[in-house]
């Protein structure tokens, strides 16, 4: 009776074990030395804490509910590809399949791959909210993509998305797909190479508070653009189109056919077009 007593304690011991989140570290010296063995061996409700350093990694993330930052301590974390540039699953840095996820003070640059498409964070459909706080992204050629899913969230606040895509016009600064809403907050995206500082075909998309400015100099195509529409809503914003400019339209909504009760809502913003015969925006709301 003794022996199935502690046998039973011990394995009451392992599942409390599983079951009870886990801080992970990752940086030179740390059990976990790259995001990549960190992301292997997360579990659900964990969370990743990264050091500041430069790692060349690429890695998928499954777990949900997950929360990855940078370390607090004075420093960047930045994410660069692997030698030899092979991105997770030829998508991404960082590719996300978990619901729930907050990444924190991360900065993804250099993303490229052979389709032209490689992202820094590369969002994969799922039914949660994934939460982008404080990163940066520049020089990939999207900055952050997603796929469809209408049921999921995605909220962007106080990060920067610059000089993203790869000049053909089919990769932005950031590219949502037809999530259920997408929200903006304190952004700055400018200098997108002939794409989207903005593109968003979110059934709902918020931008608040947010600088999309090209200067004299930006090649980017739309600031903001909702090529379905949805729900939109512009506010407290300050968008510059520069002079040399391969688009005339600042914003665009609607312009590929907009979904069933689309409705844009323009408030406070601050608009400055510096293109010759230049055009603030373009609305197709029906």
């Amino acid at each position: 009776m003794p022996r199935l007593i502690l046998a039973a304690a011990m394995a009451a011991a392992a599942l409390h074990a599983q079951a009870t989140p886990a801080t992970l570290v990752v940086g030179p010296g740390e059990k976990y030395t790259t995001p990549s063995a960190a992301a292997r061996a997360a579990r659900d409700g964990d969370t990743v804490r990264i050091l500041p350093g430069t790692y060349r990694d690429a890695c998928v993330w499954r777990a949900n509910r997950l929360s990855i930052e940078g370390s607090a301590s004075s420093g960047e974390v930045k994410v660069l590809p692997p030698e030899g540039g092979r991105l997770a699953e030829r998508k991404g840095l960082w590719v996300l399949y978990g619901s729930d996820i907050r990444i924190a003070g991360i900065s993804f640059e250099g993303a490229r791959c052979p389709d032209k498409n490689g992202a820094g964070l590369w969002i994969g459909a799922n039914s949660g909210t994934t939460r982008i706080d404080r990163c940066s992204f520049a020089r990939n050629e999207n900055g952050m993509l997603t796929t469809a899913a209408p049921s999921a969230a995605i909220f962007i606040k106080n990060s920067t998305f610059r000089s993203c895509g790869h000049g053909d016009g089919y990769s932005h600064n950031i590219y949502v797909g037809k999530v259920g809403r997408l929200v903006c907050e304190g952004i700055v995206s400018d200098h997108c190479n002939q794409g989207h500082c903005l593109k968003s075909r979110a059934l709902a998309t918020e931008i608040v508070n947010c600088r999309f400015d090209d200067g004299n100099d930006g090649l980017s195509s739309y600031l903001v653009n909702c090529p379905n529409g949805g729900k939109v809503r512009l506010e407290r914003s300050t968008l510059v189109q520069s002079p040399v400019a391969p688009n005339g339209i600042m914003v665009s909504i609607g312009e590929e056919g907009p979904y069933p009760n689309s409705s844009f809502k323009n408030e406070n913003n601050r608009f400055d077009n510096r293109r010759a015969n230049g055009r603030a925006l373009r609305v197709r709301d029906s």
